[in-house]
């Protein structure tokens, strides 16, 4: 009897000791430890990690682009004008622990519309950068003698432990002056419009800045899927200048230098559709669209005819570059319907100033003459120095710079 009341009181401690272990496990921070195939959430990172022998870099470049087009995208929407900007590489030791910390900053002089007030656009940044990145102070300054609100933007993490923090834009913001509307001298009592299309933005960087900050109405058009397509979009319309897309298509000469993606002859009428419509989506804000090269594609009617069938689903206008005497390109579009306008005159295929600023006033004399005009250029550094030059000529002759928009019907 004795043994048996034994076996018992050890299958009850057995019993006792089982719920107990169970009870640990399930209490608030005493989880059984996950095996190697249920691993434990992490928050993701904001940076990669990149190692040269005893060296290692956290490279935060990625997250600071992601922050910039945010801030682009407010600059926009708050209707604000890009005036100057600075760009670079940062890289700096990190504090106690061999290794870098690598990012991208941005310096940036702006003017905001004279009825708005810098609370608000404070107010428009904190709620764009709501999915990345933050505002992070904002301070009384001067840029270059001139009183400024700066405000410091960028995103807070944790580098194995440690907190760091990333300014990865500076922002100076000054308001701008309401200015009675401009009346030209006229010359000999002419008045003329004149629209300039700026070609092949997305190539390199150079001339984004000079030619986003020229006061006037200019046209971007913009190639899809070059490295610097999207910044010059984000600058153009922060600049408020208009932007299109500049389409690749087929040339009738093989030994010019194609796109990889480009409108050609020989693809079917889906192809062609298709490559349209994902060109269009590379290329955020724009309003219209115009050939780049084109002397093949733009002369055959069934492969316009596909184009255009895109653009007028989007309502988007077509402006014929005229690479070619023969094109159909804008006669095609007035039988569909959809706003188009010409080329009338290419401004920098030589590209020496001088040459660019002659070409410049046979395109004013132009408008003078026919009431508009509509020409094109480049995005190139002698282009926007030739233009800059020539706008107070342009003016007091009597042509007023108009988007490209203003004149296609």
């Amino acid at each position: 009897m004795a043994k048996k009341n034994s076996n018992k009181t050890i299958w009850l401690l057995a019993a006792l000791v089982s719920v107990a272990m169970v009870l640990y496990w399930l209490a608030p921070g005493n989880e059984k430890p996950r095996s190697p195939q249920q691993p434990q959430t992490q928050t993701q990172e904001k940076f990669k990690t990149e190692k040269s022998g005893a060296t290692t870099a956290a490279d935060f470049t990625e997250t600071a682009w992601k922050v910039h087009s945010l801030v682009d995208e407010a600059f926009v929407t708050g209707k604000a004008k890009i005036k100057a900007q600075q760009e670079q590489k940062r890289e700096v030791p990190r504090q106690g622990v061999e290794g870098t910390i690598r990012w991208h900053a941005r310096q940036t002089l702006i003017t905001i519309p004279a009825g708005s007030s810098t609370d608000k656009f404070k107010d428009l940044m904190v709620k764009t950068l709501s999915q990345t990145g933050q505002v992070l102070g904002s301070a009384p300054d001067q840029y270059q003698g001139t009183n400024v609100l700066r405000f410091d933007v960028g995103f807070r993490d944790r580098l194995e432990g440690d907190p760091v923090t990333m300014i990865t834009d500076r922002i100076y913001v000054t308001k701008e002056q309401a200015m009675p509307e401009r009346k030209p001298q006229v010359a000999g009592g002419g008045s003329g419009k004149l629209a300039i299309v700026l070609d092949d933005f997305g190539y390199n960087y150079d001339p984004i800045d000079a030619l986003a900050a020229i006061d006037r109405p200019l046209t971007f058009a913009i190639l899809p899927y070059h490295p610097f397509s999207q910044i010059a979009a984000s600058k153009a319309l922060a600049s408020n200048h208009q932007v299109m897309l500049h389409l690749p298509m087929e040339p009738m000469s093989t030994t010019e230098q194609q796109e990889k993606t480009a409108i050609t002859v020989g693809m079917s009428d889906s192809e062609i559709q298709q490559i349209v419509t994902s060109a269009l989506q590379n290329i955020p804000g724009l309003i219209g669209v115009n050939n780049h090269q084109g002397s093949k594609a733009t002369a055959d009617k069934r492969v316009m005819r596909n184009v255009l069938t895109v653009l007028k689903t989007k309502n988007l206008f077509f402006i014929d570059s005229r690479t070619n005497g023969q094109s159909v390109a804008a006669q095609t579009a007035r039988e569909m319907n959809i706003p188009t306008s010409e080329n009338e005159l290419f401004l920098d295929n030589n590209n020496d100033v001088e040459a660019i600023k002659q070409q410049l006033r046979t395109a004013g004399q132009i408008a003078l003459r026919d009431g508009t005009a509509l020409v094109i250029g480049h995005a190139r550094p002698n282009t926007a120095i030739a233009l800059r030059e020539m706008i107070p000529e342009l003016e007091a002759d009597g042509v007023r710079l108009i988007f490209a928009s203003d004149l296609v019907k």
